[in-house]
């Protein structure tokens, strides 16, 4: 019994120190006008509820007028893209007028920290 509790506390330690993988995002949020605003995908192991929040802070201090933001989530690089180029298509098919914004969450640590 002692001998799985301390293997239990070791493999809890070790789950303690690895780091978090992490996911591949992209940030979308609709405008006016039937505008849709689409970030750059990139790899992150922060919690989504931040990364809404720095999208949606992005948006406003460019003075963006949105919606609540989404940031969808993929396992990888290729089906992250995969899935941005569908909400792309997809949207410019139902009339909207797709911006793609050059925006990640490390870029906008590094412009805000300048």
């Amino acid at each position: 019994m002692r001998l799985l509790l301390l293997a239990g506390t070791l493999a809890g330690a070790v789950l303690a120190v690895t780091p978090a993988a992490a996911d591949w995002r992209y940030c979308l949020a609709r405008g006016p006008a039937r505008t849709v605003y689409l970030s750059a995908p990139f790899s992150t192991v922060a919690a989504m509820p931040s990364l809404d929040a720095a999208f949606a802070a992005m948006l406003d201090r460019t003075r963006r007028a949105h919606d609540p933001v989404q940031c969808p989530r993929a396992g990888d690089a290729a089906a992250l893209r995969a899935m941005r180029l569908a909400a792309l298509r997809y949207n410019r098919q139902d009339g909207e007028t797709v911006v793609e914004l050059d925006w990640t969450p490390d870029r906008d640590a590094s412009a805000n920290a300048k």
